[in-house]
C-alpha cells in the first residue's frame, strides 16, 4: 500500500511539472522574444538575448498606441468591476436574506442568463446598438460586459450571503438598523471575499474580451488593449520583437492581479457550499 501511493505520488507531481511547464513555456518564450530582434528570436528561441533591446517596449508603448489602449482598457474594465460589485451585491443580498414570494424564481431568472451564449444574440444586440447610433462609446461596452457577467456574479455572491450568520442581522435591526445599513454595514464587509472573487473574474473578462471592441468601436483612440493588440500584430506581423512586447504588456496586469488575489479567489469560490 506504501509503495502504491508513492507511485501514485510521483506519478501526480510528474504530471503537475509536465501541465506547469507547459503553461509557462509560451510566456517565457514571450517575455525573451520581446527582448530581441527577428534574427536572435528565430535563431535561438528560449535563449537570453545578445544584446537587451528594451526599444522593443518603447515601440509597443509609443508608436503602436498601446499606452492609450492600455488606459482605455482600465477604465473600463474597473467601471465593470464597480458597477458589477454594487448591482450584484444588491440583488444577492435581496434574493439570499429575504424570504418572498417569486424568489426563488428570481435567482433561477439569474442562473438562465448563465446558459445563454454570448454568441446567439450578438445579432440583435448589434441592431439595437446600431439603431441608437451608439458606436465608439466606451459606457456601451461597459454596460454590455455588466449584462453578461451578472447572472455569474449574483450566483456566487448569493451562496456567499446564505451563510452569513442571521444573528448578525438580528443584533443589527435591534439596534435600530434599516435594510440597507444592515447590507452596507454587515453583508458588504462579510462579502468581501466573495466580491473580490468575482471581481478578478470580471476585470479578466472585460480586459480579455475582442468581440465588443471589434463590433462597436471603430474609433481608434477608444479601442482597448485586446483590440489594439490585434491590430498591431496586423500592421507589423513580421516585426516580432515589439509584437511581443505589446503581448507581454497586455498580458501583465491580468497575471499580476490573479497572482496577487489567488487566494481570494478560490476562499470566495468555495465559501458557503459547505452549511455548518
Amino acid at each position: 500500500m506504501k509503495n502504491k501511493v508513492t507511485l501514485l505520488s510521483v506519478v501526480k507531481y510528474v504530471f503537475l511539472i509536465v501541465m506547469a511547464a507547459l503553461f509557462i513555456l509560451p510566456m517565457v518564450f514571450t517575455l525573451l522574444a520581446s527582448l530581441k530582434d527577428n534574427r536572435t528570436i528565430f535563431s535561438d528561441p528560449f535563449g537570453l538575448p545578445e544584446v537587451f533591446r528594451f526599444e522593443n517596449y518603447i515601440t509597443a508603448w509609443r508608436e503602436a498606441n498601446m499606452s492609450r489602449y492600455f488606459i482605455n482598457s482600465i477604465l473600463i474594465s474597473l467601471a465593470t468591476v464597480i458597477v458589477l460589485a454594487l448591482v450584484c451585491s444588491m440583488a444577492a443580498f435581496v434574493i439570499s436574506r429575504f424570504r418572498f414570494k417569486g424568489g426563488k424564481a428570481l435567482l433561477l431568472f439569474f442562473m438562465i442568463g448563465m446558459m445563454i451564449p454570448m454568441h446567439t444574440i450578438l445579432v440583435p444586440v448589434a441592431y439595437m446598438i446600431g439603431i441608437m447610433d451608439m458606436k465608439n462609446n466606451l459606457a456601451v461596452l461597459v454596460l454590455l460586459y455588466v449584462a453578461f457577467n451578472i447572472p455569474f456574479s449574483v450566483m456566487v455572491l448569493s451562496n456567499f450571503m446564505n451563510g452569513i450568520s442571521a444573528s448578525l442581522e438580528e443584533a443589527a435591526i435591534i439596534d435600530g438598523a434599516g435594510y440597507f445599513q444592515i447590507y452596507w454595514n454587515v453583508a458588504m464587509p462579510l462579502s468581501i471575499p466573495a466580491i473580490s472573487t468575482i471581481s478578478i473574474f470580471n476585470f479578466l473578462a472585460a480586459w480579455n474580451n475582442v468581440l465588443f471592441p471589434l463590433l462597436f468601436i471603430n474609433d481608434r483612440k477608444l479601442k482597448p488593449i485586446a483590440l489594439g493588440l490585434l491590430n498591431f500584430s496586423g500592421e507589423r506581423g513580421s516585426d516580432y520583437g515589439p509584437m511581443m512586447a505589446a503581448i507581454a504588456i497586455t498580458v501583465f496586469i491580468p497575471l499580476l492581479i490573479y497572482l496577487l488575489f489567488q487566494e481570494k479567489v478560490e476562499s470566495g469560490l468555495t465559501a458557503g457550499a459547505v452549511k455548518e
